[in-house]
């Protein structure tokens, strides 16, 4: 009796095997067991009798356990796609280039806006004035409302805002109103730094998150080179308030585009809705030793950056006797320079660099405080080739180092913080944009320009100290 009730057992022991949650006679015990429960047994029945209960519970498990990933179909819409990433990096270009066409983009206008309202040269220098300077109290405040309300909002929404205000342009009738109109843009304009560096963190791995900031900084000069081409000859044929309402369609069109394909990512949208208050997070950040070193480190890089750009011509001009129009070429081979390595110095950090950015920021660092000490030692007799260097040099160094420096920090900030982080780190770098060149200006005038290329390139290297303090290795953004 017990030999014909023993092959019974092994029956239902074998049948079980993809059931029960325990290694039993006729499994092996090397194979893993799976993690659900085996169904309890009703008390009293029949081995011989357990097959068809045992299908229904399996029938059952097949219906209420997940399936193997590997093996169950792919999520529906835009954001699971495989080359959603590659939409994330254009929209992030969007949104850092087209924020800057209110900016630097809108520079072509004032050639035309001094001779309609008759300015002086200091006048139109409001104007600049009055774009960067209301930039700079709302940079922080942007980069907050980032990580509170997602990029979508203030990446795409504000871009469409930022459109109209630059239409309104067009009703322009006075100074005072085109200042006005231009405060304006210029709040609105460090939006879309602090929303294209959290896209970024958000959906683009490590290993290439490097690369991916870099393009989006090449947003900027990129769009604006296309606003130089674009803008003088439309307001010849048409007047600059045309112009401007053409400008301010393509901004609003950009934040549309956003608005429609950017989904935010789950994770971030968890963090968001545990954002803390604006004051709160702002002071976590300022008492980060790690982020601090980071920022000081960047504020003589980027007031070099901005010297360079506004003296470059005049110090062709006024020390080696070059010809305005040669010193515009040369501006253009670095602006061009420029925008291939903001997106080599990313490609560099990913690859050589194995997704480390301070050593990559030491080297490029070095390398500016060496091109612009270099070019304190220019003759007057330089030939035309070795300036054709030098404006390479400077492009690929003290203009293109900022894509990799923006990744730092979003790193080192963690999540839930890379916009507050990226907005505060701007708003310093901004004071920084205020503060260096009319100390460049005052040090060549007293002392000649090359005292002061000599100044630019020492803080840059005392600079360099700070990013030596910094601790690389605990980076805490590991989500995308």
């Amino acid at each position: 009796m017990a030999m014909r009730r023993g092959k019974p057992r092994l029956e239902y022991a074998h049948y079980t095997v993809g059931v029960s949650g325990r290694a039993i006679e006729g499994q092996d015990s090397d194979t893993p067991a799976p993690t659900h429960k085996s169904p309890q047994l009703p008390s009293g029945a029949e081995p011989t009798r357990l097959g068809p209960l045992i299908a229904k519970a399996n029938h059952s498990l097949k219906e209420t356990t997940p399936s193997d990933p590997a093996s169950s179909p792919r999520p529906r819409g835009l954001s699971h796609a495989s080359y959603y990433p590659l939409i994330i990096v254009g929209l992030a270009v969007l949104s850092h280039g087209g924020f800057s066409l209110s900016g630097q983009g809108f520079t072509p206008f004032y050639p035309f806006i001094q001779d309609e309202f008759v300015l002086t040269r200091t006048q139109v220098g409001f104007v600049s004035g009055a774009i960067y300077g209301a930039a700079t109290f709302t940079s922080a405040g942007f980069g907050w409302a980032v990580d509170r309300l997602g990029v979508r909002l203030v990446g795409g929404a504000l871009m469409i805002v930022s459109g109209f205000v630059v239409m309104s342009m067009y009703f322009a009738s006075s100074f005072w109103m085109v200042l006005l109109v231009g405060a304006a843009m210029g709040a609105l304009r460090p939006a879309g730094h602090p929303a294209g560096a959290r896209a970024i963190m958000d959906w683009i791995g490590k290993e290439r998150r490097g690369t991916a900031m870099s393009v989006k900084q090449a947003g900027n000069p990129a769009l604006s080179a296309l606003a130089a081409l674009a803008v003088p000859p439309l307001a010849v044929a048409f007047g600059w308030r045309i112009a401007a309402v053409a400008l301010g369609g393509f901004i609003a069109t950009a934040g549309l585009v956003i608005v429609m394909l950017y989904r935010e990512r789950p994770t971030a949208t968890r963090k968001t809705k545990e954002s803390i208050s604006f004051f709160k997070g702002m002071g976590q950040v300022m008492r980060d030793k790690q982020i601090t070193m980071a920022i000081i480190f960047g504020f003589p890089l980027v007031g070099a950056q901005v010297a360079t750009l506004t003296y470059f011509i005049l110090f062709l001009k006024d020390e080696l006797g070059v010809s305005v129009l040669v010193a515009g070429g040369l501006l253009a081979i670095l602006q061009v320079s420029s925008i291939v390595m903001r997106i080599g110095w990313g490609v560099i950090s990913d690859t050589l660099g194995g997704g480390r950015r301070k050593p990559v920021l030491l080297v490029s660092g070095l390398a500016t405080a060496a091109v612009l000490f270099a070019l304190a030692l220019l003759p007057g007799d330089t030939p035309y080739w070795a300036l054709v260097l030098v404006a390479i040099a400077l492009g690929a160094t003290a203009t293109s180092w900022v894509s990799v420096h923006t990744v730092l920090l979003a790193e080192l900030s963690g999540p839930g913080r890379v916009g507050t982080t990226v907005g505060y780190a701007s708003a310093l770098q901004r004071m920084s944009i205020v503060i260096t060149p009319p100390i460049f200006g005052f040090l060549a005038d007293q002392s000649g320009y090359q005292t002061a290329w000599f100044a630019l390139s020492g803080v840059i290297l005392v600079g360099m100290l700070m990013l030596t303090q910094v601790r690389e290795g605990n980076r805490r953004h590991e989500e995308a």
